[in-house]
Formats: C-alpha cells, sequence, structure tokens
C-alpha cells in the first residue's frame, strides 16, 4: 500500500514549512538591516530573535500536528479496509490518503460511464464505512474528490489515429477521455448521493463530495503504478491507469495561510 505521491497537486507541508521559515528570515533580515536608524538596537534585536524562536516552534507544531494527522487517517482506513482491499482491486496511498479502485476487475466497461452491478455492490460496501471513518477527522477535511481517470487510449477509431498515434491522434483520445472519466466519475456521485442507510451524512456529502473527470492527465507507470514523468522509464500500466479515486482535501493549505498572516499590532 506504501507508494511514492502520485497525486501532483497534493500538498506538502514541509515543503510549505521551509517557504515559511524562508519568508520569516528575510523578513527579520530586512529588519535587522534597518536597525542602524533605531535606538535601543540590541534590545530590538533580542526581541525579534525572540518572536522569530516563537514562530519557528509555532510552524514545527503545526507540521507535526498535520503529519500525525494524516497518519493517523491511513491508519483508519487500512484497519478498516485491509481485509477488503485485495477483492475490490484497491490500494490506499499513505503519501496523499487516495483510495484507488481499479477498473480491471469489477469496472466500468469501455467507453461507458454505467456503473456496473459488482462495482455498485462494491461502492454500496464501501461508503457508509468510508464516511465513518473520515468524518472522524471532519475539522481537518475541506473536500474529498471522486476522480475518474483512463488510460491515454480510446477504443474507437478515430480518423486522427488511422495512419499513426499522431498529435492529433493523441489529443483527440484526451478530449474523448476527459468527457468519459468526468461522466464516470459523475455517475458514481450522483450512485452515492442516492444510496439507502446514509440519511444522516447526506448533506455531509453534497457539502464535501466533488465529481472530477482527469482523462489521462495522470497515467500511471510500471509494475509499481507511480504516476508517469520523465524520470519514470518504464511505459504506460493502461490497467492501472484506468481507476475511480477517492482522494482527500485537507485545510492545510488555509492552515499555512494563516500562519502567514502577521498581526498587526
Amino acid at each position: 500500500m506504501n507508494s511514492e505521491d502520485n497525486n501532483i497537486y497534493a500538498f506538502s507541508i514541509g515543503d510549505a514549512m521551509a517557504g515559511m521559515m524562508l519568508i520569516l528570515l528575510m523578513a527579520f533580515l530586512a529588519i535587522f538591516l534597518q536597525m542602524k536608524a533605531i535606538p535601543n538596537q540590541s534590545k530590538e534585536i533580542s526581541k525579534l530573535e525572540g518572536e522569530l524562536k516563537i514562530a519557528k516552534e509555532r510552524n514545527k507544531n503545526e507540521a507535526e500536528k498535520y503529519f500525525s494527522m494524516k497518519k493517523e487517517i491511513f491508519d483508519d482506513l487500512v484497519n478498516e479496509f485491509d481485509k477488503d482491499l485485495k477483492k475490490w482491486n484497491a490500494r490506499i496511498d499513505e503519501n496523499t490518503l487516495a483510495f484507488i479502485l481499479e477498473n480491471s476487475n469489477n469496472g466500468f466497461k469501455a467507453g461507458s460511464a454505467e456503473i456496473p452491478i459488482q462495482f455498485t455492490n462494491m461502492l454500496d460496501q464501501f461508503i457508509p464505512r468510508y464516511i465513518n471513518v473520515i468524518r472522524k477527522y471532519d475539522e481537518y477535511i475541506n473536500e474529498i474528490r471522486i476522480e475518474g481517470h483512463t488510460s491515454s487510449e480510446w477504443g474507437d477509431n478515430l480518423a486522427e489515429c488511422v495512419n499513426n498515434n499522431n498529435e492529433s491522434c493523441k489529443q483527440s483520445a484526451y478530449i474523448k477521455n476527459m468527457g468519459l472519466s468526468q461522466a464516470r466519475a459523475m455517475s458514481v456521485l450522483n450512485h452515492i448521493l442516492l444510496m439507502n442507510g446514509i440519511d444522516s451524512n447526506r448533506a455531509w456529502i453534497r457539502e464535501k463530495l466533488a465529481a472530477n473527470g482527469l482523462s489521462s492527465s495522470h497515467l500511471l507507470c510500471g509494475t509499481e503504478k507511480k504516476i508517469c514523468t520523465a524520470n519514470v522509464l518504464e511505459q504506460e500500466n493502461k490497467e492501472a491507469s484506468r481507476r475511480v479515486e477517492f482522494s482527500i482535501r485537507t485545510n492545510a493549505e488555509s492552515k499555512i495561510e494563516e500562519l502567514l498572516k502577521i498581526d498587526k499590532k
């Protein structure tokens, strides 16, 4: 279940904290350079040093809190679904907290956005339990995205692809798959909203869940199923690329923005 960060939009607390410290240090340096014109320079510098130390400790505490929160969510998801992952052909990404449902066993038929009965049965088992886990961390959750992903190919013959796999062919397949992936994500969301037994969570679902089609923009490569990049030499794993992900977006970014605010005195 452990994997590299397969979500290029995933928020890095470590990078954010490093950026924040750089901003704080630059601000401290700018003020320090102006001290020549300020009486009682030593006193002012000591004061600034104290404020910088407090800010560093506060940022460290916030970072540790969010790393801990992510680990707790991951552990809870594993504890809840560990026995189901294999039969569902699913996995949980420890870095992004994405719950990934591959299309190969129970998923959509080629070119179709109609949910097969096997997949609806799985969703009926998965969704209530998933919500029960995630709602324990409600204060940290901004959004749950149902993401539809496809491979880079398109099943039907395209006029642009008659002769070879040129750029025009790739673009047409990407656009076709964008519509298909969005329709599939919407089908899953619609099924969830119409499910029985979720009445107490229906308002929360409308507030938190969103459907996003991503076409072939996040292809997976190789047997390790990593996001395809210039650094990944393996070929596209088409079966793994065809998937639905439940991706968690925390409020970490808004918390970081709060930390960057300067109190007006």
